[in-house]
Parts: C-alpha cells; structure tokens; sequence
C-alpha cells in the first residue's frame, strides 16, 4: 500500500531522530528523549504497551496521547491475550480470523488514562484479527489503513456512524506479520448476509443497509477521503445497521500525487473512467455504490457469470452494465442507473443519493406499517448462485497491467476495423458518394438493394478498377 494522505497531524515525523537531552515529562530526570511525547525511553514503555517496532508504536503512542476527545484511540495487544482463533476466509492482501479478546477493547479512554477503578473495558469480546501479508518488516506506507480511520476519527466536523472502528494491532509469533484488530460482526460481511436470506430479507431492512453504506461514504467523502475499493466485501451488517470497513486503498481526494500508478481493486465495481486512465474521484466510489444496490436487487455478485478479465474491462468500459431486474421500490432503478452512468460528472453525489435512499425507506416503512410491503419475488433470475465462474476473481487485486493490456488491445481492435471499412467498396461507395440514390440494408446477413442489381454493377466496376491500379 501506498501512503496517501496530506494528514492534519503529521503522524510520519513519529519515527524520529529529534532525541535530546531534556526533563522528562513523567520521572523529571535529564535524559535523552522523543520530541513526540516530552518522554524517556523507560517511562514511555512502562505507560504504553509496545510491539517493539518504531513505526506502529509511535503510532498507536500518538493516537493515545494526541488531546482528542472523538475516539480512534489504539493499542498493541500481546498474542496471548488472544483466544479461540479460528480462520474465516482470505482477501486480496490479508488473512481474516475471529478471535475472542480475553481483555477486551477499552471502550472508555477517559476513564482508563485517568485509573478509574472500572478501567472501560470489554472483557472476552469476539474480534476479527486482519493478518497482512509480508508485514514482519512493516513500514509507514502500509499503516495506511489506520491513518485513514484514525483521520475520519479525528475529525469533529465527520459522524464516526456507519464506518468499521479499528481497535488496536497484535503480532502472530509464529510468522512474525502484524495483524489489524476489528470488531466482529455476525452477520459478516454483505456478500453473505444476502446469499444467506436473500428472498427473507425485506425491501425496508435493504434500504435501511443502504442508507447505513451511504452515511458511512458521504462522511468519507466530507473528510475528503475516497475509498477507492468499495464493494460488498468490505460492508459489514451489525444486527441494525451497516458499516464502511477496509480502508487499506484509500486515498486523499486533495492529494496531488500517488507514489505509485498501480490500480487495486475488484473489475466489476471499478468505474469505467478508471480503465480508461483517469483518476479516482468521488464519483468513482457512486458507481461501486451502484453496483452494491443492483446486489440487493439480484442477490448476485456483478458478473458472477463472466471471466474477470480483459475481455470484461473493454465491454465495461463499453457501457456493459449488469442485467436489471425491476423488483424494486419506485425510483430504486433509476436511481441505480443514475449511480453507474458512463460520465462521472452525470452520477449523484453522496448527498442526492442519501436523500432520495431515506425517502424510498420510509415510504418503505410506510408500506410495511399497513401490510403492503414491496414484495420479492421468486426468479430463476435473481437469487444466490451455488457456484460463480471460476474466472470471477471477487478479491482485490493488482490491475494496471490488465488494463493496460485491455485498453491495448481495445485500442488494437478500433483500428483494425476502421482500417478495414476504410478499404470495403460499400464503405466506400457511401462516402463517396458514387450512387447517392442507391439504398442498401442488412439483413440475416444478406443484402438487399431497392434498384435491383445496379449497385453490384457499380461496386464490380470499382472494385476492378482498384485492381488493375
């Protein structure tokens, strides 16, 4: 991962070499100490627990001292304060476990920094440990996940709702990689609560999960955060709401470069303009949005059916759009459509999207109330699949260079076919004009002309004359 953001708090200047000789902030004696906290080396490790790496414990040091009273506080949790691990499943860079935390998280900063009797914390809480990959000898660039939430955290002017907290980062001893700490959520992930209920789950609850992804995002979107890597896979449902998770891709919207060209992500919910060389935008997260709303309408994952390949790039980038099934509250369509629309400039922001959700839900709610529930009904078309394609690849994934090779070979097909019209006589019969009053149309495959056999004359005569010359 890439670092990615101009943050507020400088977090990089942590890992510093401004040592000095100064009082210590906590024992008062002259000693050599980190500029970040006014601290000694033996005070700063007796007040915090660290993992022995510079660069996660200034961070999570920063993240506790730092005077902010929202939230997004982190620590380093020991291995063995970790119980009952069991794995669950592998995404595009991390290995995902459940875990119950025997300690638990502290959900009061306040009372814990201040010694209160009742130190805030939820004891054998059950988590989700996120394993990253090659992470033993883990730098700057890929804390990038937890700069972001600490960033949307720190924010007064951004509701924390509906977007995944991150609580803290364990070590595997075995394998020596560092591992993400986050709650678990029951119901998983979206891609399961659908498959597992998709024909139970009522339109309002639909709505109510939409408009929970929306919130989360349009709150992302006033931090000028993107996130670049938004898919069905990455919102987790709590039993009433839903929750914006795995910020590892996400970036600064203000932020002039990247240190690295390479595209992440999943093709189906990649916006076209991307394929095409553009930057992600706002906009680029709207279509990804749409793409989750037209899962709650089919109970599919987009192009479930298809190899995530080239192929699929260029017909994306085409206009190719998953099939519409209508079975949906009014105004849902369009709006869906509206989301996954070609130009960027075209797609509804965060706030359009979240205004016409909340009225869909409660005209929803409305309907529920007396009995008349939008109702959904049995397809052979809609509903979860027992197997997608093999080539269906839903796990973020280096992509540059399958797009370049796409947009190469798009580029490769454009021309052969104009190269080809260009030398046809019926292409150019037409743009030249050798018999205006000639009219011609295709049909299975045939060609018919409403002046009889004169215009194969003609084109005979051309073509032989293109020979001979």
């Amino acid at each position: 991962m890439e670092q990615s953001i101009n943050y507020k708090h400088k977090i990089d200047f942590l890992v510093s070499d401004n040592i000095d000789h100064k009082k210590c902030n906590e024992c008062k004696i002259r000693k050599t100490i980190d500029e970040s906290n006014q601290l000694c080396y033996a005070c700063r490790s007796g007040k915090y627990t660290l993992s022995g790496n510079n660069v996660i414990d200034d961070f999570i040091i920063y993240t506790q001292s730092n005077n902010n009273e929202l939230g997004g506080e982190l620590e380093f949790v020991y291995y063995n304060k970790l119980k009952n691990i069991e794995f669950i499943a592998e995404g595009g860079f991390s290995k995902i476990y459940k875990a119950t935390w025997i300690n638990g998280p502290i959900y009061d900063w306040f009372k814990f920094k201040n010694n209160h009797l009742d130190n805030g914390r939820k004891n054998n809480y059950t988590v989700v440990l996120k394993k990253l990959n090659d992470s033993k000898n883990i730098t700057s660039k890929e804390l990038n996940e937890l700069k972001v939430f600490y960033q949307i955290y720190s924010d007064s002017n951004v509701s924390k709702l509906n977007i995944s907290q991150y609580l803290g980062i364990t070590r595997d001893p075995i394998t020596r990689d560092y591992m993400i700490i986050m709650p678990y959520y029951k119901s998983g992930d979206m891609t399961h609560f659908i498959s597992n209920d998709f024909y139970n789950i009522s339109w309002e609850n639909r709505l109510n999960k939409l408009r929970c992804i929306i919130i989360g995002l349009k709150h992302m979107h006033k931090t000028k955060i993107i996130h670049r890597d938004l898919h069905s896979g990455n919102i987790f449902i709590g039993e009433y709401f839903a929750y914006i998770g795995d910020l590892g891709i996400s970036k600064s919207a203000t932020g002039s470069t990247d240190n690295t060209n390479e595209n992440y992500g999943i093709i189906p919910y990649m916006a076209p303009e991307i394929f095409q060389g553009q930057k992600y935008t706002e906009a680029s997260d709207i279509y990804s949005f749409g793409m989750i709303m037209w899962e709650f309408t089919n109970g599919r994952r987009p192009f479930w059916d298809r190899d995530h390949d080239t192929e699929l790039i260029i017909d994306i980038s085409d206009g190719l759009r998953p099939p519409i099934v209508t079975n949906a509250p009014k105004g849902f369509i369009e709006l869906m459509k509206d989301c996954w629309h070609s130009d960027p400039k075209k797609r509804p922001t965060t706030i359009d999207i979240l205004e016409k959700i909340e009225e869909m839900w409660k005209n929803e709610l409305e309907n529920y109330y007396y009995r008349n529930p939008t109702k959904i009904i049995k397809s052979s078309d809609i509903g979860p699949v027992a197997k997608n394609n093999p080539g269906a690849i839903y796990k973020s994934r280096p992509l540059s260079r399958m797009i370049h090779s796409a947009m190469s070979l798009k580029s490769s097909r454009s021309r052969s076919i104009n190269t080809n019209l260009e030398t046809d006589p019926f292409y150019y019969y037409q743009e030249n004009n050798i018999a205006s009053t000639d009219k011609r149309k295709f049909e299975n495959d045939s060609v018919e002309d409403s002046n009889d056999d004169s215009i194969y004359d003609k084109i005979r005569l051309f073509t032989s004359t293109l020979i001979k010359d």
